[in-house]
């Protein structure tokens, strides 16, 4: 492997947290090439600097203050929020968009209120029960 990438893996490798395939190969790396050795030796100080820290408790009421803004992040605008912060070209998409769902609706609608157990169902059987009236 390349140094570059086995400098990605160190902070990893140091905590045990790479597959045991990567752990070989970056050990045997390791033994052939010091620069990164040097790099590792530093990689597995730190993580005995953290490892040696007493554990720290959070202060009280932390979790319920956590949650609280968490839940706060979540509301979700209204629907005239959303539209106000639209400006004039979206909100003339949205009413387009409206206005041709509509009348697709309107159409389909239509058309299918006035078929008949014997009525064409595709274009061709309506160009041909047409009798060349459509072009």
């Amino acid at each position: 492997m390349v140094c570059g990438e086995i400098r990605k893996q160190l902070a990893a490798w140091a905590d045990g947290e790479l597959p045991a395939r990567e752990m070989d190969r970056v050990e045997r790396h390791l033994e052939e090439c010091p620069a990164c050795r040097i790099e590792a030796r530093a990689e597995r100080q730190v993580v005995a600097a953290l490892d040696a820290l007493p554990a720290v408790s959070a202060p009280a009421g932390f979790l319920r203050r956590a949650r609280r803004a968490f839940r706060a992040g979540l509301v979700r605008p209204g629907l005239v929020q959303w539209w106000q912060q639209l400006n004039l070209t979206m909100r003339g998409a949205v009413c387009g968009a409206a206005l041709a769902g509509l009348l697709c609706g309107a159409v389909l609608g239509t058309s299918l209120t006035t078929l008949t157990g014997d009525s064409p169902a595709t274009p061709y059987q309506t160009f041909y029960a047409s009798q060349g009236i459509f072009p």
